[in-house]
Protein backbone atom coordinates (compact mmCIF):
# COMPACT_ATOMS: atom_id res chain seq x y z
CA UNK A 1 0.00 0.00 0.00
CA UNK A 2 2.88 2.12 0.65
CA UNK A 3 4.02 2.26 -2.72
CA UNK A 4 0.80 3.79 -3.82
CA UNK A 5 0.83 6.24 -1.48
CA UNK A 6 0.43 9.88 -3.51
CA UNK A 7 1.91 11.30 -0.58
CA UNK A 8 5.04 9.72 -1.93
CA UNK A 9 4.66 9.41 -5.80
CA UNK A 10 3.34 12.81 -6.66
CA UNK A 11 6.93 14.22 -4.81
CA UNK A 12 8.92 11.76 -6.61
CA UNK A 13 6.94 12.58 -10.05
CA UNK A 14 7.46 15.79 -9.45
CA UNK A 15 4.27 16.85 -9.30
CA UNK A 16 3.71 18.04 -5.75
CA UNK A 17 4.57 18.39 -2.96
CA UNK A 18 3.09 19.43 0.86
CA UNK A 19 4.79 21.94 3.13
CA UNK A 20 4.43 21.79 7.04
CA UNK A 21 3.15 25.92 6.62
CA UNK A 22 0.02 24.55 4.65
CA UNK A 23 -0.82 21.05 5.78
CA UNK A 24 -2.73 19.58 3.34
CA UNK A 25 -2.82 21.34 0.74
CA UNK A 26 -0.76 20.27 -2.31
CA UNK A 27 1.58 22.77 -3.88
CA UNK A 28 1.57 21.60 -7.74
CA UNK A 29 4.69 21.45 -9.59
CA UNK A 30 4.85 22.25 -13.74
CA UNK A 31 4.14 18.44 -14.12
CA UNK A 32 1.49 18.49 -11.77
CA UNK A 33 -0.14 22.04 -12.83
CA UNK A 34 -0.96 20.36 -16.31
CA UNK A 35 -2.35 17.51 -14.82
CA UNK A 36 -4.73 19.70 -12.46
CA UNK A 37 -5.99 22.24 -15.07
CA UNK A 38 -7.27 19.45 -17.44
CA UNK A 39 -8.80 18.09 -14.93
CA UNK A 40 -10.45 21.01 -14.07
CA UNK A 41 -11.27 21.46 -17.82
CA UNK A 42 -13.03 18.14 -17.50
CA UNK A 43 -14.64 18.71 -14.51
CA UNK A 44 -16.01 22.42 -15.85
CA UNK A 45 -17.41 20.97 -19.57
CA UNK A 46 -19.37 18.25 -16.89
CA UNK A 47 -20.90 21.00 -15.10
CA UNK A 48 -21.95 22.48 -18.08
CA UNK A 49 -23.46 19.83 -19.86
CA UNK A 50 -25.49 18.74 -16.77
CA UNK A 51 -26.22 22.30 -15.52
CA UNK A 52 -24.79 23.49 -12.90
CA UNK A 53 -23.26 26.17 -11.58
CA UNK A 54 -19.45 26.43 -10.22
CA UNK A 55 -18.30 27.89 -6.94
CA UNK A 56 -14.97 28.74 -5.23
CA UNK A 57 -14.48 28.89 -1.40
CA UNK A 58 -11.34 30.35 -0.28
CA UNK A 59 -8.20 28.49 1.01
CA UNK A 60 -6.76 28.93 4.69
CA UNK A 61 -3.11 29.12 5.07
CA UNK A 62 -0.86 29.44 8.00
CA UNK A 63 0.50 33.27 8.13
CA UNK A 64 3.97 32.12 8.63
CA UNK A 65 3.46 30.98 4.79
CA UNK A 66 2.96 34.59 4.03
CA UNK A 67 5.81 35.86 5.90
CA UNK A 68 8.09 33.48 4.27
CA UNK A 69 7.42 34.45 1.15
CA UNK A 70 7.52 37.82 1.72
CA UNK A 71 3.62 38.82 1.14
CA UNK A 72 2.79 39.42 4.89
CA UNK A 73 4.76 42.28 5.31
CA UNK A 74 4.05 43.76 2.08
CA UNK A 75 -0.39 43.20 2.17
CA UNK A 76 -0.33 42.29 5.70
CA UNK A 77 -3.24 45.08 5.41
CA UNK A 78 -5.71 43.40 2.85
CA UNK A 79 -4.62 39.64 4.73
CA UNK A 80 -7.44 37.84 6.28
CA UNK A 81 -6.64 36.74 9.68
CA UNK A 82 -8.90 34.38 11.73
Amino acid sequence: MAKRDHRNIGPQQQLFNFTELSPGCALFEAHGTVIYNRLIELMRSEYKLRGYNEVISPNIYNSELWMKSGHYFKYKENIFFI
